[in-house]
C-alpha cells in the first residue's frame, strides 16, 4: 500500500502543470447563472496563480507557454461585449467565442436590456421563422466583434450558423401539453400546440435526420383530440405509435448520408464565410452545438478546412491535444473555490484525464 501511494504521489508530481484547461461560460449577467462578480474572481484567480490566457488560435499554433489556459463562451450573447470584454482588458487575459452567425446584427442602436439565453434565443427563432431575419440585440453587433477581435484579446472562430436541430427518429415520444418555448421546437414545429408529437432530436451537424412535413403535426393533433387525450400515459404511447408508423410515411422524408452532408457543408460554410469576411480571420476550429458529436461530421468538417473540435466533454487537454475532442470544464454554476479546484485538476493531465474519465 505504501509503495501504491508513492508511485500515485509520483505520478501526480510527474504530470501536474501538464494540462491546459479549457473553461465554458455562456453568459455572463445578472441573470445567468455566471454574475460578473463571481467571472471576475474567476480572473483575479488566475491572475494570482500567474496563468497564462491563450486563443484558440495560439493554442493550433502551439503557442503555448508555461502555465496557459484558455477561456471560451459559447453563441455569441451581447454580455460578452458588455460586461466580459471590459473584464478581459481590465485583466489583459485573452478568450475565445463560438459565433452563431444567424443571429448577429450590424450595429446596436440604443440601449439593450439583457435577456436570459433561452428568452433570447426562442424570440430569435419565432422572427427567423415569420420573417426569415433571426437578428437579434441579444447577440453582439459585427461591430461591437470587431473591436473586440481587433484588441488582440478575443478570437472568433465556428459554432454553426442556426445552432438548431434536426429530428432524429420516429419513436413517439409523447404529445406537448401546452406551447414549448424551447427554441428548437419552434425551429423544428413552428408554433408548438397541445396535441403535437414529440420526437427525438440531436443537434444539426450530428450526422442524417428525418425531415417530418408539419402537415403531419396538425393531423397527429386531431387525432389526439379525438382519441387520445385524457387516456393514461402508457395508452397516448402506445396508440400514438401505432398511428406514427401507419400514416406518417407520406410527411416524411428520410436523409442519405449525401443529404446531411449537403445540408452540414452548406450550413457550416455560411457560417465559416461570414465570420471571416466579416473579420479578416481565419476559421478553423468549430464547436459542436450542445456537443452533440458525429464521426461522419469530423471527417466532412475537416475537408471543409476545420482543423479542431471542441467539445462539452469533461476533463482536461494535453500541450500536443487530441484536436479531434478538446475537452472543457463547464461553468453554468461555479463558485470561485469550485473554479480553484477545478484549475487545479485541469492544470494536472492526470487528473484531468480522470475527471474526463469518471463524468
Amino acid at each position: 500500500m505504501i509503495y501504491a501511494a508513492i508511485i500515485i504521489l509520483l505520478a501526480l508530481i510527474f504530470f501536474m502543470g501538464k494540462g491546459i484547461p479549457v473553461f465554458l461560460y455562456h453568459q455572463v449577467n445578472n441573470l445567468s447563472n455566471v454574475k460578473p462578480e463571481v467571472f471576475e474572481e474567476h480572473l483575479k484567480i488566475l491572475k494570482e496563480k500567474n496563468m497564462n490566457t491563450i486563443t484558440l488560435s495560439e493554442y493550433g499554433k502551439k503557442e503555448t507557454p508555461k502555465n496557459s489556459v484558455l477561456i471560451t463562451f459559447d453563441d455569441g450573447y451581447y454580455d460578452n461585449y458588455k460586461i466580459v470584454f471590459p473584464l478581459l482588458k481590465k485583466y489583459n487575459m485573452k478568450a475565445t467565442v463560438f459565433l452563431n452567425t444567424l443571429y448577429i446584427g450590424e450595429k446596436r442602436w440604443g440601449e439593450t436590456k439583457i435577456e436570459i439565453n433561452g428568452t433570447a434565443n426562442y424570440n430569435a427563432i419565432k422572427k427567423y421563422n415569420a420573417l426569415g431575419d433571426g437578428t437579434t440585440e441579444q447577440y453582439m453587433t459585427w461591430s461591437e466583434i470587431k473591436e473586440m477581435y481587433d484588441s488582440g484579446l478575443v478570437d472568433f472562430q465556428a459554432h454553426s450558423h442556426k445552432h438548431m436541430a434536426i429530428f432524429k427518429g420516429l419513436e413517439f415520444q409523447g404529445v406537448f401539453e401546452k406551447e414549448s418555448t424551447d427554441c428548437t421546437d419552434v425551429f423544428l414545429y413552428g408554433d408548438v400546440l397541445e396535441g403535437y408529437p414529440k420526437f427525438p432530436k440531436r443537434g444539426e451537424y450530428s450526422g442524417k435526420g428525418f425531415i417530418i412535413n408539419r402537415e403531419f403535426f396538425k393531423k397527429f393533433q386531431e387525432y389526439y383530440f379525438k382519441e387520445l387525450k385524457g387516456k393514461s400515459e402508457k395508452e397516448i404511447l402506445t396508440l400514438g405509435q401505432k398511428y406514427v408508423d401507419e400514416h406518417i410515411e407520406p410527411y416524411v422524408m428520410v436523409e442519405s448520408w449525401e443529404d446531411a452532408e449537403k445540408r452540414i457543408s452548406e450550413e457550416f460554410l455560411l457560417n465559416k464565410n461570414i465570420i471571416e469576411e466579416k473579420l479578416g480571420n481565419k476559421v478553423e476550429y468549430f464547436c459542436w452545438p450542445w456537443g452533440h458529436r458525429s464521426r461522419e461530421t469530423v471527417s466532412l468538417l475537416k475537408t471543409l478546412g476545420v482543423k479542431g473540435f471542441i467539445t462539452t466533454k469533461k476533463g482536461t487537454n494535453s500541450y500536443s491535444p487530441n484536436w479531434d475532442m478538446i475537452r472543457r470544464i463547464e461553468l453554468r454554476k461555479f463558485t470561485p473555490e469550485k473554479f480553484k479546484i477545478n484549475l487545479m485538476a485541469g492544470r494536472n493531465l492526470l487528473l484531468g484525464k480522470i475527471y474526463g474519465w469518471v463524468s
